[in-house]
């Protein structure tokens, strides 16, 4: 089955190993739902968790957790498991989960997913015969056909199939699909948590002094995976520059340019669709300034906002002691933030969103 997603991090969930163990243990009992919703904020390790979780029942050892090295968990780590499909959208350069991704259809453009579909997989028998494992990667990307596609596989369960759905939106989903799936929470390990999984994965590099951590983590509100993707696309930075424009230090225009060329990760399958990302990520941040900037000229403390520092000096700004002109910039920036689904510039949204500031 050729075009599979890449190998999924076959990695030790920290701080959700109880629940796994007990969902295992469901498995070994024959209590086990076939199909699990994996719910919690963005980054707090559900991908991870699901993985695991196929990679423990797959396991030739069966026990409680993958031993990582059976030839099954080497299989999980390569992605070339044969029982195991991950849906990942971003994987593959698309925006969203169409249906493609999920049943054969008789067309589809160049553009579309090419890879096989979930029903193609699931039409086979289980080739170690230990279950078969499908990972759907941020479900609520899910379009609507797709997720009507993907009710038949809900309501029809195959013997030894297990469906695990990982979402940070469930309110995204269709009320069909939730009342057909099993909730199961997944907390934030909390900042000192995240802060500790980060410099023992040593994924941030080693020029990142304890300062910048502990913003990168405040940032991404104590969740791992979302400090690391925040990371990668230079939101710190990003953060940096927009509050540089809401307090008038920098001009509108330069900071627009800057931000279109900061070096960063942000997926997508051509060059426009990266320019999209990058748009995405700089208004949804600047969305976020400006929600605490609110709450800071309200007297909310700096120190529990994820924007603290940034928001608290916008706030006693002019631009931040002018109600008109905040609730300006917020009505701007959601209007460019809902524009970015029509076929307009990126660059030219984001400078339309700097200009609803106001005066310079």
């Amino acid at each position: 089955m050729p075009d599979r997603s890449p190998a999924p991090a076959l990695v030790r969930p920290r701080g959700h190993e109880e629940v796994l163990a007990g969902l295992a243990e469901s498995a070994r009992q024959g209590t086990l739902p076939h199909a699990l919703l994996f719910t919690g904020e963005e980054g707090v390790g559900k991908y991870r968790a699901a993985v695991w979780l196929a990679a423990t029942l797959l396991c030739e050892r069966g026990g409680s957790s993958p031993c990582l090295e059976c030839g099954s968990c080497l299989r999980v780590q390569r992605g070339s498991h044969a029982d195991v499909f991950v849906v990942d959208h971003q994987a593959h350069g698309q925006n969203a989960i169409t249906v493609d991704f999920i049943a054969a259809r008789e067309s589809r453009s160049r553009e579309a997913y090419q890879g096989p579909p979930v029903e193609a997989f699931l039409a086979l028998r289980s080739a170690e015969g230990r279950g078969k494992f499908v990972i759907v990667r941020e479900a609520e990307s899910m379009l609507e056909e797709a997720q009507n596609a993907f009710l038949k596989t809900l309501e029809e369960p195959r013997p030894g199939v297990h469906i695990l759905l990982e979402c940070s939106s469930p309110g995204s989903l269709l009320a069909t699909v939730r009342s057909r799936v099993v909730s199961v929470g997944f907390g934030s390990p909390g900042p000192d948590a995240c802060a500790r999984i980060l410099l023992e994965q040593g994924a941030l590099g080693p020029d990142m002094d304890r300062d910048e951590l502990e913003s990168l983590v405040r940032l991404a509100g104590g969740s791992p995976g979302l400090a690391l993707r925040l990371h990668a696309r230079a939101a710190p930075r990003m953060q940096a520059l927009l509050g540089a424009a809401f307090c008038g230090d920098r001009s509108r225009a330069e900071v627009a340019m800057e931000l279109f060329d900061l070096d960063g990760d942000f997926p997508g399958k051509t060059a426009s669709a990266q320019r999209r990302t990058r748009a995405r990520t700089i208004l949804d941040l600047g969305l976020e300034v400006l929600a605490d900037v609110e709450r800071a000229a309200a007297g909310g403390d700096p120190a529990q906002l994820a924007h603290g520092a940034t928001a608290s000096r916008i706030a006693a700004a002019p631009f931040g002691r002018s109600r008109e002109r905040r609730r300006a910039a917020a009505d701007g920036w959601l209007a460019a933030r809902e524009d970015l689904n029509l076929n307009l510039s990126p660059e030219a949204l984001v400078e339309r969103a700097l200009a609803s500031i106001g005066r310079p």
